[in-house]
């Protein structure tokens, strides 16, 4: 084994302050041409095992080694870089144990974190669609999920947890994650247009930036998930929801898209303030017009900042106006103590009285304009206040709406029924039809007790089935008709339009009822309608549901529908 030879004394001069290795440099090192830090330091990529980052510590100790056997100790001259070498490869050893966690906890499993632009994707009213049908909405959804897990794979996504309808999704980029957030909504609305209603599915999507916890697993934890799951739950349906963090990325770089503002939503457990902005598109992208952008979590808002500006603008200028006017007065002063061009001393003192009174004019001009911007920024602020709560009162009566109809659809099927003579029914039945009662219930359909009767007939020609839903005393009172609620519930009414009917169209009105047409499996042509009774405090006595198909080949005008839902009445 070769021995590096002292340093000489001539050493002290250091002609050259990193010399080059010797081809051997130690009794526990092989021969390699790589420099002193890449044989001491392990790659610091976090991937290694612990037994790798174990394996690092002992090349820590063989490069200290290394360092003295090649310079001698640390005080003499010639050797001054290697000692300094040695603490600088400790050191960045010791960095890189610790991020691969050797030393990092006291048990060995430290904390990851690191920066990530989280999606948090939702199915809107999936509990209800699971209600109604449980295999169909699986089918639905697994198609929906193939498309969305490889728009987020394109994206340079991956996913991190997955839970019923839901997916959490993390993105190195904010851009890409909105990106593949508006990719994931386009291709839900080109697959809806083929479903029948029913079976649309609408999802919710946030997106958020933040600091997050990565378990080794690969879930994701932490306020950041929390708030990209508030912010999902805050979009509309259908729509894209981003922070002011992943808005202030995105903007510059999406000039197609506006970033809505929606003010500082009260999300559920979070602490800090977080700006909410909605993703829109066409002419209301173009209206947005580059709307300020806050990229800080409790930033303080836009406009405050523009009417500082606006407010400091206004006193500089009423500071310039009157330094300017006391310079007037002053230089008439001047000149009518000197004797100067100016004249006589009454024509200095008018000119100084007018200098004098266009400084006050112009004082007083910058105080009323900055009042005129506090006001203007004051309504402003305002208007955006009254949005916000007329925003959040409409997502109230959405979720209330849905809540209603989810209810009532449950009580639908869960009623007990018998058969009654059509004499002792409250519908007025037609020949051959045959009639059922429900028992008594408490109030999914307003307030107080109902009882719903049945009637029905059905040939080889025409089919009829008619519902009524009854107030049991004079204190009930049934809800007033609303469009979003029989859209859907004109769905509900038999099995016949659940599962027999297609090619539904928009909800209509006539006269104070309402009705959509459909076609059967067999060609008929049908139509379902809502018809509401006497008015009673704010609601109603009773409404009646049905629906009415005639034929193969015959058609339903509306002269014949105003007929049909005008037969038929209570008693």
């Amino acid at each position: 084994m070769q021995t590096p030879a002292p340093a000489s004394a001539s050493a002290s001069a250091m002609p050259n302050p990193m010399p080059p290795l010797p081809p051997v440099i130690s009794d526990t090192l092989p021969v390699r041409s790589k420099p002193l830090y890449a044989m001491a330091v392990p790659p610091l990529d976090g991937r290694g095992s612990k037994s790798d980052a174990a394996r690092g510590v002992n090349r820590v100790a063989d490069a200290g080694r290394l360092a003295a056997s090649l310079c001698g100790p640390p005080h003499r001259p010639a050797g001054w870089w290697c000692a300094r070498a040695a603490r600088c490869i400790v050191g960045i050893q010791t960095v890189g144990t610790n991020r691969r966690g050797i030393s990092g906890s006291m048990n060995g499993s430290p904390v990851k974190r690191r920066l990530a632009a989280i999606m948090s994707i939702d199915v809107v009213s999936y509990s209800a669609m699971m209600g109604a049908d449980e295999e169909g909405t699986m089918r639905v959804l697994r198609t929906h999920r193939t498309a969305i897990d490889s728009s987020i794979r394109r994206h340079g996504g991956r996913i991190a947890n997955t839970a019923g309808d839901s997916v959490l999704a993390e993105f190195g980029s904010p851009v890409e994650a909105v990106r593949s957030a508006l990719d994931v909504q386009a291709g839900i609305d080109t697959r809806n247009n083929s479903l029948p209603p029913s079976q649309r599915m609408l999802f919710r999507i946030g997106v958020h930036l933040d600091d997050v916890i990565v378990q080794d697993n690969g879930d994701l934890l932490g306020e950041g998930v929390n708030i990209a799951a508030r912010l999902q739950a805050a979009a509309d349906p259908g729509g894209v929801m981003v922070s002011g963090e992943v808005a202030g990325q995105a903007r510059a770089k999406m000039p197609e898209y506006g970033f809505e503002r929606l003010g500082r939503p009260v999300m559920k457990n979070i602490v800090r303030t977080v700006e909410a902005f909605r993703v829109v598109s066409g002419a209301r992208a173009r209206q947005i017009a580059r709307a300020d952008v806050s990229s800080a979590p409790g930033a303080p808002h836009a406009t405050a900042e523009k009417k500082a500006h606006i407010s400091g603008f206004v006193i500089a200028a009423a500071v310039i106006a009157g330094l300017l006017g006391g310079g007037a007065v002053a230089w008439g002063i001047f000149a009518f103590s000197g004797g100067g061009p100016v004249g006589d001393g009454k024509e200095a003192e008018a000119i100084a009285r007018r200098k004098a009174a266009e400084a006050d004019a112009a004082r007083k001009q910058a105080a009323d304009d900055a009042e005129a911007a506090r006001r203007k920024a004051a309504e402003a602020d305002a208007a955006r206040q009254q949005a916000a709560a007329a925003e959040a009162a409409r997502r109230q009566a959405e979720q209330e709406a849905v809540d209603r109809r989810h209810k009532r659809a449950n009580q639908t099927r869960s009623l007990s029924w018998a058969d009654i003579p059509c004499a002792q029914s409250r519908i007025a039945a037609g020949q051959g039809m045959t009639c059922s009662a429900s028992a008594e219930y408490d109030g999914v359909d307003g307030r107080g007790k109902f009882r719903r009767w049945a009637a029905g007939t059905h040939a080889a020609t025409t089919a009829t089935y008619v519902m009524l839903v009854d107030t049991v005393d004079a204190a009930s009172v049934h809800l007033p008709l609303r469009r979003d609620d029989e859209s859907e519930f004109l769905l509900e009414i038999s099995s016949f339009t659940r599962n027999n009917a297609r090619e539904w169209s928009s909800l209509a009105a006539l006269g104070d009822s309402l009705y959509v047409t459909f076609k059967a499996v067999d060609g008929r042509s049908c139509f379902a309608f809502a018809k509401p009774g006497p008015a009673r405090g704010d609601g109603l006595a009773w409404v009646m549901r049905g629906y009415h198909c005639v034929a193969s080949g015959q058609s339903l005008v509306a002269d014949r529908i105003a007929l049909v839902i005008g037969t038929l009445k209570a008693r």
